[in-house]
């Protein structure tokens, strides 16, 4: 589990320095320093190994939840027209309900378009593998995501 934390680590942080290397422009004026971008996003992931499952919750409650940190690298450096990405992310995935609660880490990648939505906002659509583990067992997914970049200048 070390080693794959690990892996993840030094993999976000290689794209990270690789990304900011990159130049955002507005209009014909390029800026040496890009404003941060900050998102949200919502998916659907399809699990590809057992046990799958599909649960009806009737008089109980369970709770879901997924953290998770992404990093954008971008093929183009122009804000104003559609770009193509990819984005390699590490997160926490978690349940609980009648009694029980477990949590698995995951990480993996995603290729996707950004489609600029006025000067701060842009869209994200992305297809994505990951892959999730948690006391030896193991699980890999396909995602489909949509979300809102948001430009902070």
């Amino acid at each position: 589990m070390r080693r794959v934390l690990s892996f993840a680590a030094l993999s976000l942080i290689a794209i990270a320095s690789t990304a900011s290397a990159q130049r955002s422009t507005r209009g014909s004026v390029t800026s040496a320093n890009p404003s941060p971008e900050l998102g949200v996003d919502a998916g659907l992931q399809f699990t590809l190994d057992s046990p799958r499952t599909t649960s009806f919750e009737g008089g109980g409650s369970l709770t879901t939840y997924g953290v998770g940190l992404g990093m954008l690298y971008h093929f183009s450096t122009s804000r104003a027209a559609k770009q193509m990405y990819v984005r390699p992310f590490i997160g926490l995935d978690g349940f609980s309900g009648s009694g029980n609660s477990d949590s698995a880490f995951n990480f993996g990648g995603g290729f996707g378009v950004k489609v600029p939505v006025g000067d701060r906002f842009a869209s994200r659509f992305e297809a994505n593998l990951s892959h999730a583990s948690n006391n030896g067992a193991s699980q890999n997914a396909i995602g489909l995501l949509a979300g809102l970049s948001v430009y902070t200048h």
